[in-house]
């Protein structure tokens, strides 16, 4: 039996149509229907409903033949599995021939044999050649089409593209469309085949000698790309290695090409290909292409996975779940009381904007809580197992983390919360109505943290469980990594996607002495959490705090102020304080009042709960700030000071990071506040 090979580092370093970033997907992403098979040409395991990437009748019109038939197979396995092979064959003979010669219009014959028999072997390896098929779920159900999905659901189609490094691209139907799949991947075993070293290849770059010595050297070729494919750019001689953990699966590999395999079900090596290769590789005007709804203004929209409306301006604005769609109002006017199906290649004309639900929803929705922060119920709610499910009980008044949310209604944009609640002495994960704009604030608000959560807060200690890449983004440019054990704080939660894949802000001083401040990955909630395999909570080894406040105050990482019980303490940004001005606030708003810091005396506005809440609002960043890549992630704001252009940073910044401030610029007042000029933050970034 072989193994799925994982693509995990696929997106290394080769081709540009294959880069990507990592997207912490579930297993078993966007897979309904979910089917076993067996170890055999055009069955492996497993199968999930091809629909949720594109419309049956596309591959049914456009692959005839080159579906394998689950019911003809429990007649004969080997009659319908023979008829597969023979169909699928010539497909992949001509497209792999297609392939080279347009790369290498030079390559010769024997390059071209090789190629071919290399592809043939990867395809075997993979998937064993499957990835259309028409299968039921149990006796006496009806058969639907499934697509190959392999790698606990992470690997789409017959060359098993990984959802995680390749997401953006699945959407667009890389995985679902046979021949996208095949043409996306093979540009990666192509360039892993062209970039094989010298070492790989007995020392040359090109095949001489003996019969024998070019068979060899063909041979050592596929092998290495093969190896590259499957571990990335940096396995490419990995297949040497008799001591590798993947020993198996090169060798694996190795007996494919060898043996060739695949020709035990393949009679007529010259039959033609009975699907249109050239146009669905090409994804062609003149190949049929999947139809659903009208791509036109004032509808939702569902293309793929996706919810999405077309702007004023001509552009799709998207969230990456359907059950989010009601945040796209504030994007587009739409009618929601039914949504469109549409397909990506519909959609290719449009420019195409994909939202984080968790800061579009925030945007969009006055006073929606956050992921991962304080909630206190104002009153006994029900507790129900889903949005619309069953009660399970009453959650009595109390505080609360935020585990997940959900809006209702473009235009009611009543609130749900997922939170963990008592419920028959039982802790129980439910789901609470917090109401509607005029109800919501006498049912829940934000508030302080009442002990531990599901989650980290911010200020939590936890202790790295494996080795973890500190990025300097969400899922950005890795830093460095932290070793398996290191106790770090948490200062910011920030979540992405409809899973809650998690990412934490954090500082580290590594053994060399330098301080960072970067990202880490800590897993995802949905569909079920791995929180665990990435860190634990763990005892403070220190007193640093993860932002520095006056006081008699506390950091709010939701509103990302400083705040008592009645006033919210600044620095603001520009755009809040002219809110501030227009909302009647008066002096208020631009006067500095004094108070104290760690000790230190300092001066800064002071604003009511309730002005600061209407003049920041509730965005991911305060009114008139944004994320800036180029500042670890932090919220931004472009202001003029002596007449000059320059940009603020805004916290939280931690006690590592403003002692570093403190040393640096001469126990400057703002080192202890929540704004820092972007010179000296970026001064203290290794």
């Amino acid at each position: 039996m072989k193994r799925l090979a994982l693509l995990a580092l696929l997106c290394l370093g080769f081709a540009g149509t294959a880069q990507a970033q990592y997207t912490p997907t579930p297993n078993d992403w966007a897979c309904t229907g979910k089917v076993g098979g067996t170890w055999t040409h055009g069955r492996a395991p497993s199968g999930c409903d091809a629909s949720a990437f594109g419309p049956d009748s596309f591959v049914r019109g456009n692959y005839t033949g080159v579906i394998y038939d689950d019911a003809a197979h429990a007649v004969s396995n080997a009659t319908e599995r023979k008829r597969y092979m023979q169909a699928m064959y010539p497909v992949i003979r001509d497209a792999s021939q297609r392939y080279l010669l347009a790369r290498k219009p030079g390559a010769s014959a024997r390059e071209l044999e090789a190629f071919q028999r290399g592809t043939y072997a990867t395809l075997r390896q993979e998937t064993f050649w499957s990835h259309y098929r028409d299968a039921q779920l149990a006796a006496g159900q009806p058969y639907v089409l499934k697509m190959m999905r392999g790698d606990s659901g992470h690997g789409h189609g017959m060359m098993q593209v990984d959802d995680r490094y390749h997401f953006v691209r699945l959407q667009e139907g890389k995985g679902w469309n046979m021949m996208q799949n095949f043409t996306y991947a093979i540009d990666i075993y192509y360039a892993a085949w062209q970039a094989a070293p010298a070492a790989c290849l007995g020392g040359v770059t090109e095949p001489t000698g003996t019969t024998a010595d070019i068979d060899a050297y063909w041979r050592s070729r596929a092998r290495a790309a093969w190896s590259a494919y499957n571990g990335g750019p940096t396995r490419v001689c990995r297949w040497q290695n008799p001591a590798d953990v993947n020993v198996a699966k090169d060798n694996g590999y190795r007996d494919n090409y060898d043996n060739r395999l695949w020709l035990v079900d393949v009679a007529d090596l010259t039959k033609a290909a009975a699907i249109d290769v050239n146009c669905l590789m090409d994804n062609g005007p003149s190949c049929p292409v999947p139809t659903g709804g009208s791509v036109e203004s004032g509808k939702l929209l569902q293309v793929g996975t996706s919810a999405c409306v077309l702007n004023a301006a001509g552009t799709l604005e998207c969230v990456d779940d359907v059950r989010d769609a009601a945040c796209l109002g504030g994007r587009a006017s739409f009618d929601e009381n039914s949504i469109t199906p549409v397909y990506v290649a519909q959609t290719t004309g449009f420019p195409r904007i994909d939202h984080n639900r968790h800061q579009l929803c925030r945007g969009q929705v006055a006073g929606l809580q956050s992921l991962g922060s304080a909630i206190a119920t104002l009153q006994p709610l029900d507790l129900r197992s889903a949005p619309d499910g069953m009660v399970l009980g009453q959650a009595a008044a109390g505080t609360y983390q935020v585990l997940d949310f959900m809006v209702v209604g473009a235009q009611t944009q009543k609130r749900l919360y997922r939170i963990r609640a008592s419920v028959n002495g039982a802790l129980t994960d439910g789901w609470i109505d917090a109401g509607l704009p005029a109800t919501h604030a006498a049912l829940t608000v934000g508030a302080a943290p009442a002990g531990a959560g599901t989650l980290p807060y911010a200020g939590d200690w936890v202790k790295v469980v494996p080795n973890l890449n500190m990025r300097a983004t969400p899922n950005g440019t890795v830093l460095m990594a932290i070793p398996a054990g290191t106790a770090v704080q948490i200062k910011e939660v920030y979540g992405t996607a409809s899973a809650n894949n998690l990412y934490y802000r954090l500082e580290y001083t590594h053994t060399d002495g330098v301080l960072r401040e970067g990202w880490v990955f800590g897993g995802n909630l949905y569909p079920v959490s791995t929180l665990a395999n990435w860190v634990v909570p763990t005892t403070a080894p220190s007193a640093h705090k993860p932002a520095h406040c006056p006081n008699g105050t506390r950091y709010d990482a939701h509103l990302r102020q400083c705040m008592s019980a009645s006033q919210t303490y600044g620095p603001f940004t520009a755009a809040s304080t002219q809110a501030c001005v227009e909302a009647g606030g008066g002096a208020v708003c631009t006067a500095n009042r004094p108070t104290v810091i760690d000790g230190v005396a300092v001066t800064m506005p002071i604003w009511s709960k309730a002005l600061a809440a209407a003049a920041t609002g509730n965005g991911d960043c305060p009114r008139g700030a944004s994320r800036s890549m180029a500042h670890r992630f932090h919220c931004t704001e472009a202001v003029t000071r002596n007449g000059a252009a320059e940009v603020d940073v805004y916290g939280p910044f931690g006690t590592a990071l403003v002692n570093a401030c403190l040393t640096r610029s001469g126990n400057a007042a703002y080192c202890r506040t929540n704004r820092w000029p972007s010179a000296t933050f970026l001064a203290l970034q290794p």
